[in-house]
């Protein structure tokens, strides 16, 4: 029964990014910044809450000091991530539209109702595995080398080798598909967290088990 709570959370959070990401698409709302800085909403979230779980939770936690460790490499990380986001992302791959960047502000600032509504979702799940973890429901800490983090690493990088393709930076090479450009090249983002989220609730799920018996 705690299984299939944690699941439920862990599936309907999913679901819900999926639901408002398409929405987003069909209103013209998106950008590769949205996604990226929503996946780095994503990791901090669960960082923010690792914290809460070391000081909160530390009886349930085997090592204390390693998931503290963890925890402050990922912050670390995650910080040096939200520099290269916001200005190579915000800033440098749609400066020649005034209106992305323009969108990009709003998304960094939470004037955007789409990426305002996945980041709560996203909080509503950490706080309900927070609260069942007191319960000792799940207790497996996210690492540097979490599922989320390589789809964040995954992300980067696949938005400069997109960003490039589509504006000729691949030698006389330049593909221009108009006002698909956007939908095309952020689709492979949305691909990437779905199988990395999945491959993370599998991964997860039998230690839940091992906390139940």
């Amino acid at each position: 029964m705690k299984l299939n709570k944690y699941l439920i959370g862990e599936i309907l959070s999913l679901l819900a990014f999926s639901v408002f990401t398409i929405i987003a698409i069909k209103n013209e709302q998106i950008s590769m910044f949205y996604l990226v800085y929503l996946f780095w909403m994503d990791e901090f979230l669960k960082t923010i809450f690792n914290f809460l779980n070391y000081f909160f939770n530390r009886s349930n936690i085997p090592n204390p000091l390693v998931y503290k460790k963890m925890a402050k490499s990922r912050l670390f990380m995650l910080s040096i991530y939200f520099v290269f986001i916001i200005v190579f992302f915000g800033f440098i791959i749609d400066w020649k539209s005034s209106d992305t960047v323009l969108g990009n502000f709003g998304v960094f600032f939470f004037k955007n109702a789409f990426f305002n509504l996945s980041v709560t979702v996203f909080l509503l799940r950490e706080i309900y595995e927070f609260y069942y973890g007191l319960k000792n429901i799940q207790n497996s800490p996210y690492t540097i080398f979490s599922k989320g983090l390589i789809t964040l690493h995954l992300s980067l990088l696949l938005g400069i080798f997109t960003w490039a393709f589509f504006n000729g930076k691949f030698g006389d090479f330049n593909l221009d598909i108009g006002s698909y450009k956007t939908i095309v090249a952020i689709i492979p983002f949305i691909i990437i967290k779905l199988i990395f989220e999945i491959m993370e609730i599998k991964q997860r799920t039998p230690k839940s088990l091992d906390n139940i018996h």
